[in-house]
């Protein structure tokens, strides 16, 4: 079981319909935040999509802004749809169900399933604090997040990576859960590049493919002014990958600081005697990963191993062997 917390953006989509292609749909839970787009708007996104690749899954309308109030929207890079202007804004008349309203009964019914349930975070963390909670520490199987720069710069700001910019507060709340927590930055993230070469590999996803072109259009062509490529960083992807398939990636545990002040809010820096540790992905078999960013075959699952939490105070930059994972 993945629950699949998401700002419904485009690197979003493209990590959604990656694991609609890897896992049932009775075994996908989603919630939006707020992030690229509004929670709701990000809700409509989702179900378009999901529609699109024919999968039944839930989704629920989650936070509108970060736990101190906090909220910067990113449609500039992602479109005013958060999906490069390609399905239009979500209708005032369009219902969904509210993740406060449904997240004990939600909680309820996956502690009852035999498989322990994984989290991927690929928005803000606002979330993902009350989700694990309610689901109980003893269920969750791992909480893999894109979030962050430990030694890279940001790109919302010159210190901050834009999920955690927004929301600084609730990944350090996700990280006193006592739930495996890992992290994956940009620092990863950037040493991947999926070109416009690379969209007509979309006919995999069948009739999603329009939608998906359609939207990675826009948004590669918001990299080329911001970053010069023509093509884009594909964090979610990245992101999903490590959780789904964890011996092809290196992590590592690390101790970091965090800041939540108005100067520098979310600013993630490496220091030897950190307040915070997580388990961080900054490397692996790229080349493996890019091989299939092109071809959408996906490889088995592999199976899960047993969880591994981060205890408080490791060794700096001690290296977690591939067979820890979040499944």
């Amino acid at each position: 079981m993945i629950w699949i917390d998401t700002d419904g953006g485009v690197d979003d989509a493209l990590a959604i319909a990656a694991a609609a292609k890897l896992v049932a749909g009775s075994d996908l839970v989603f919630s939006t935040v707020f992030g690229n787009v509004s929670a709701r708007q990000a809700a409509y996104n989702v179900q378009r999509l999901l529609q699109l690749l024919d999968v039944t899954a839930p989704v629920f309308i989650g936070a509108e802004r970060s736990s101190d109030g906090f909220v910067h929207y990113a449609t500039e890079v992602h479109g005013a749809d958060g999906l490069g202007n390609s399905v239009g804004a979500v209708g005032a008349d369009m219902q969904f169900a509210p993740l406060a309203g449904e997240l004990r009964k939600i909680a309820e019914r996956l502690k009852r399933e035999s498989d322990p349930i994984r989290i991927l975070g690929i928005g803000p963390a606002t979330n993902i604090p009350a989700i694990a909670e309610a689901i109980g520490s003893k269920r969750i199987g791992g909480i893999t997040m894109m979030s962050g720069a430990i030694f890279d710069r940001g790109n919302i700001t010159e210190h901050a990576e834009f999920n955690l910019y927004n929301d600084p507060d609730a990944l350090a709340q996700t990280l006193a859960l006592g739930v495996p927590v890992t992290i994956v930055p940009l620092d990863i993230c950037r040493k991947i590049i999926f070109n416009r070469a690379d969209l007509a590999g979309f006919s995999a996803f069948g009739p999603a493919q329009d939608l998906l072109t359609r939207a990675h259009q826009f948004y590669m062509s918001s990299y080329r002014e911001t970053e010069g490529i023509d093509g884009c960083f594909p964090h979610d992807i990245i992101t999903l990958l490590s959780m789904i398939y964890p011996s092809r990636f290196e992590f590592w545990n690390i101790p970091f600081d965090l800041d939540t002040s108005d100067q520098r809010r979310g600013k993630m820096r490496f220091h030897v005697n950190g307040k915070y540790h997580a388990r961080f992905c900054l490397g692996g078999d790229l080349a493996w990963v890019r091989r299939l960013l092109g071809a959408w075959s996906f490889p088995a699952v592999e199976p899960f191993r047993s969880k591994t939490a981060v205890a408080p105070g490791p060794p700096m930059g001690s290296r977690v062997g591939p067979t820890i994972s979040a499944r």
